[in-house]
């Protein structure tokens, strides 16, 4: 008997990193937090269907309408406004899946409904002794409900949370999906870098995690003025312009948030200075705000958390999301052929198949190469009698250009060109 028993099709990684693929979603972000949901829905019963449950959001009527008006104190509207605010050559906002975890009837103070009550317990969720889930725990369940995962993990004004943004992790690992996390208002450049230290709420190497500093200023919709919102919530409507607009393969970084209006507190940018605060940011692994005189205000960072502990390839936003999509895309297909024989034809088709797959990801540009090839040596006489075999899935993700080194030199002999001198 195997070591680990596994009933169906499996990717593992390694750092060295007939039939039909479909690509999984990249564009659809879950977010879970607090809505007035007593405002538009009038009693117990009917409020139901929006407290911990997956709603499916594909505009800001959506969200009003399931959830109620952007309020003063919730999270939720604030956040599905953010994101549909952001397009790209006319696309943007995507799918989001929203879920709501206060409850009108249980947070309460002095018999008010009151959403500083929720806690991150409340954000976490859990899965009761009915097998009922709640919070993020419903990420779990949303291909059996939905036919996809969310990709992307949202939880603006909770992510600064330890234990939620560790409950993310768990699940972004799980389901092949990045979460995003702010850190927490009023802190300096300077302690915002002390953040990522060993003594630091933020020290991870997690090729998941996304941290996002400073907060950024934005139009309220409910005071009309500008207040500051968490820098999570307007990256992820850019993360989704950008996908639906050029394809997940391509980096979010550097792309307007016409939207934002000012920072929490200026962050000096010069494209040259190495020790600029978007650089020294940058390099401990925090996507900071780029902002030049009449640039406006731009995502700025291709690093995950994963930097700079690891120096693979992967710890790049895009490339670990390419492996995500791929890998995932080539399992669902690969369900299709569980517990079918194990014939010379049958090998040759998932080859062909997974190969064809591939070739056309070459063409969209999110690979340099790929090769899908049966494992001759890995798979013996012994495992096909335990019926397991193995493939080797070999990718190299297009890679970006994320620093452009320009060597200048004094050349002399220019003046002699263009005043004709002879030496």
């Amino acid at each position: 008997m195997a070591d680990n028993f596994h009933h169906g099709p499996e990717i593992i990684e390694y750092e060295s990193a007939e039939g039909t693929i479909r690509e999984v979603k990249s564009s659809v972000t879950m977010i879970v937090g607090t809505a007035p949901v007593h405002l538009v829905h009038e009693n117990a019963e009917a409020r139901a269907a929006y407290i911990n449950r997956r709603i499916v959001i594909r505009s800001v009527k959506d969200a009003v309408a399931a959830f109620g008006p952007n309020t003063a104190g919730f999270t939720l509207v604030a956040a599905i406004e953010s994101i549909f605010n952001k397009t790209i050559n006319g696309q943007g906002g995507g799918t989001v899946i929203a879920v709501n975890v206060f409850d009108p009837d249980v947070h309460q103070d002095g018999g008010q409904p009151d959403p500083a009550l929720v806690t991150a317990a409340d954000i976490i969720g859990t899965v009761d002794t009915a097998g009922i889930y709640s919070g993020f725990q419903l990420a779990y369940g949303a291909f059996n409900s939905l036919g996809y995962f969310p990709k992307v993990l949202l939880a603006p004004g909770f992510s600064t949370l330890p234990g939620v943004r560790a409950a993310m992790e768990v699940i972004a690992n799980k389901i092949h999906a990045i979460h995003l996390d702010d850190l927490p208002l009023g802190l300096t450049v300077q302690q915002a870098l002390e953040q990522r230290g060993t003594a630091g709420g933020y020290n991870t190497s997690s090729e998941r995690a996304l941290l996002f500093y400073p907060h950024v200023k934005a139009l309220d919709s409910i005071t009309g003025e500008m207040t500051l919102q968490p820098y999570s919530q307007h990256y992820a409507g850019v993360l989704v312009a950008s996908d639906l607009a050029y394809g997940y393969h391509h980096s979010p970084s550097n792309r307007e948030m016409a939207d934002v209006y000012g920072l929490e507190r200026d962050i000096y940018h010069h494209a040259g200075d190495y020790q600029s605060d978007t650089n020294l940011l940058n390099g401990a692994g925090l996507i900071t705000v780029r902002n030049n005189y009449g640039s406006g205000f731009l995502t700025f960072g291709n690093r995950s958390a994963a930097f700079p502990t690891s120096t693979d390839m992967r710890n790049f936003v895009h490339a670990r999301r390419i492996f995500d999509m791929i890998h995932e895309s080539v399992l669902y297909y690969a369900m299709e052929k569980t517990d079918r024989l194990e014939t010379a034809v049958n090998i040759d088709i998932v080859e062909e198949d997974v190969n064809a797959f591939l070739r056309s990801k070459e063409g969209d540009g999110a690979l340099y190469g790929g090769r899908c090839t049966f494992d001759r040596t890995k798979t013996t006489k012994r495992t096909v009698a335990d019926g397991h075999v193995f493939y080797k899935l070999e990718l190299m993700p297009t890679g970006l250009t994320e620093r452009l080194t320009f060597d200048s030199y004094l050349d002399l002999d220019f003046a002699k060109a263009a005043l004709g001198l002879t030496s």
